[in-house]
């Protein structure tokens, strides 16, 4: 949270032209790693907090009973209200999206909105990943619908806010092709929007160039080089986390896994274009990128649970319930060690490598489970 409110303070102080190009020492903590689109979501949130900040004082000058503590709170406390603002907001709007979506719908939305690592990654830690979510999800609605000039608008706002999202795009453009024939008008604001924004930051005619070079060279190395990140997955099983460098080998045997699951799924969605089995397409690629890939954090398997809310919403049963709820319970585990907050000793004495290993085993099971039940799930129209 901290080096958000750094990047919208930067942006807000310095001016959005060369701001990737500030040096080092221009960043209290680390220079920016998120893409245009996060860098305008922080700055809003920082002018959300100057704008209230100033009302508070204004009135307190003013009216002789106004509280003076507040002022004292929202300087304190204000800055980490703001930054959390947009993702409390997606929460809403995924809520929003799943309650469009079957006969049960509002239950499931309910049940994604009150789900405790829900917003225990949202609305406790402050991170973006329901902002990314929100818009990606309301792609997918409009595209259930048929508007591929909507989804690709929100599809595209979400690739350049965070990449997390990125793996849909592939099998976006299978379900499009299989199912609509876009023209091209249709299709291209996905990249148009994303350019859109990033003339911001680079008002020059070597634009393309330019954003390539940032995305390969600063957004998607990220800021670790280590195998696992936090993250319980498959690779946790055989090395400790935050502390075993990336290795050729430990990278290929992933590409490899990544690849064989990538052509499995997108061969079952050209084969069986229709959406339940791009829904279940996509919560499945996501759960294998965050049990296969390296250097990922344990919040990386967010996406798949506005994935999996849909089938809670069109069609609720025991099944779907229970591997909702264990992959919630497991997913809490983990993103509860990446900080420890509340801090509960004996939660945290809990964390031994038998116990963390255990989850990994855990995911791997689930992750057999969820291709099971695509079988029953995405299998028909």
């Amino acid at each position: 949270m901290y080096n958000n409110l750094d990047w919208g303070r930067g942006a807000v102080t310095f001016g959005l032209r060369d701001f990737y190009e500030l040096p080092k020492e221009a960043w209290p903590h680390s220079r920016p790693n998120q893409p245009p689109g996060s860098i305008l979501l922080h700055a809003g949130s920082v002018i959300v907090f100057d704008t209230i900040d100033s009302a508070i004082k204004q009135l307190n000058r003013q009216i002789p009973l106004f509280p003076s503590q507040l002022v004292w709170w929202w300087e304190t406390s204000g800055p980490l209200v703001a930054i959390k603002l947009p993702s409390i907001l997606s929460d809403l709007a995924i809520f929003s999206a799943l309650s469009r979506f079957g006969n049960a719908g509002l239950v499931a939305g309910l049940v994604f909105l009150l789900n405790p690592a829900m917003w225990y990654e949202s609305s406790y830690w402050g991170q973006t990943d329901s902002v990314v979510a929100a818009l990606s999800l309301w792609s997918l609605v409009f595209l259930s619908r048929g508007k591929i000039a909507h989804s690709a608008t929100l599809l595209g706002l979400s690739l350049i806010t965070k990449v997390s999202w990125a793996p849909i795009l592939p099998f976006w453009l299978i379900y499009i092709y299989k199912n609509h024939r876009p023209h091209l008008h249709q299709i291209i604001w996905v990249a148009i929007l994303p350019l859109l924004i990033s003339i911001l930051f680079h008002p020059q005619l070597d634009l393309p160039i330019w954003l390539t070079q940032l995305f390969v060279g600063r957004i998607l190395p990220g800021e670790s080089s280590f195998i696992t990140v936090n993250a319980f997955n498959f690779w946790h099983l055989f090395f400790a986390s935050d502390r075993v460098p990336g290795r050729p080998l430990v990278t290929g045997i992933s590409l490899a896994i990544l690849t064989l699951l990538f052509f499995i799924c997108a061969r079952s969605l050209w084969r069986k274009p229709w959406f339940d089995n791009l829904m279940y397409t996509l919560a499945i690629f996501f759960f294998g990128y965050f049990l296969f890939s390296t250097r990922i954090h344990e919040r990386y398997l967010y996406p798949t649970f506005p994935l999996i809310s849909y089938f809670l919403a069109i069609k609720l049963s025991r099944r779907i319930t229970l591997f909702y709820l264990l992959i919630s319970t497991l997913f809490l585990i983990n993103i509860y060690s990446g900080w420890f907050a509340p801090k509960v000793g004996l939660l945290i004495k809990m964390y031994t490598p038998e116990f963390t290993k255990s989850i990994s085993v855990a995911y791997l099971l689930a992750f057999a489970w969820a291709f099971e039940l695509k079988s029953i799930y995405a299998a028909k129209k």
